[in-house]
């Protein structure tokens, strides 16, 4: 195992809060911070770790584990989509007050783009965390990624934690964020926290992993937990998280290719249609679920005054 410097973005003037619980990718209520600006940025050295060797080609097993997996995550994403055809369901939530505020925003003016912005709204969230779990417990466990069992034992202790992984005979601890702007001060705070005494009971690393993106797109978070912890603590993003975690070279890439190959099993297992044909065919259901439950005969004119007539 080799390590190279690399320079994260710090913010110097940044306070820190008094530590809170963490919140989980999903549950934060605190917004991400975005990237600082070039005039707040100084760079601070640190060392990243790196295999020692990489191959070229993705084993073709591995491979075809991603793209089950990926599969596997498209066809949840579908049937959830086909949840929402019925206004009455308790998986579609209207909030009069706040669609027709935004009406002109949206063009919320007839039930299939009521529709469609209830659709969205649900996808759009469930999506976003259905993309962690995929990484973390479908992806990255086909290449030993998998629960340290201190976690089990010590879960408000190991809070920050949430996996393991051996590469080249060490043992590594690392914690996952999706992408460069998810990591908040609460993240911050508890990492700070507890990471020195997880350090000092087992001598492990400890890596931060991102999923996408690049160093130079980080928030200061990174690395105000760098300047407040010590060595054992590094940063992989994107394209160098794909490869430590894997051993591949260009293991995104690898990716992409599973992807693609998953969506185009999906086509053939659901009569050659894409996704969003099937997306648009449960739209039209929703809307004129809409129709009927709200009494919208026709003229759009009076919708909202319905809407609201009929939805308390």
């Amino acid at each position: 195992m080799h390590r190279a410097h690399e320079s994260i973005p710090d913010v110097s003037e940044t306070v820190i809060e008094q530590p809170s619980h963490p919140l989980d990718d999903s549950q934060s209520t605190e917004v991400a911070a975005p990237p600082a600006s070039p005039e707040e940025v100084e760079l601070v050295e640190r060392t990243v770790v790196a295999r020692n060797v990489l191959t070229d080609n993705m084993p073709d097993e591995k491979f075809e584990g991603m793209v089950n997996v990926t599969l596997e995550l498209i066809e949840r994403r579908f049937r959830k989509m086909q949840e929402l055809v019925d206004v009455s369901s308790s998986d579609v939530n209207i909030n009069p007050f706040l669609m027709l505020a935004m009406a002109p925003a949206y063009n919320l003016y007839s039930p299939f783009e009521v529709a469609e912005y209830t659709q969205n709204a649900k996808m759009f969230h469930g999506d976003a965390t259905a993309f962690g779990k995929y990484v973390e417990k479908h992806i990255f466990e086909l290449f030993g990624v998998k629960e340290p069992p201190e976690k089990r034992q010590l879960k408000s202790e190991w809070s920050p934690i949430d996996a393991e992984i051996t590469v080249e005979g060490e043992r590594y601890l690392t914690t996952w964020k999706s992408g460069p702007w998810t990591m908040n001060q609460s993240h911050a705070n508890e990492m700070i926290q507890r990471f020195p005494n997880i350090h000092k009971a087992t001598g492990c690393n400890i890596i931060l992993g991102i999923f996408y993106g690049k160093h130079d797109s980080l928030n200061n978070k990174p690395a105000l937990v760098a300047r407040e912890t010590g060595e054992y603590f590094h940063v992989l993003v994107g394209k160098d998280l794909w490869e430590f975690v894997t051993g591949v070279r260009n293991a995104h890439m690898e990716v992409y290719r599973a992807i693609r190959e998953a969506q185009s099993r999906f086509a053939i297992a659901h009569g050659g249609k894409t996704f969003f044909e099937h997306f648009i065919e449960a739209r039209l259901k929703l809307s004129q679920s809409f129709r009927d439950e709200f009494e919208l005969m026709g003229t759009e004119d009076d919708m909202w005054e319905m809407i609201f007539r009929k939805a308390f």
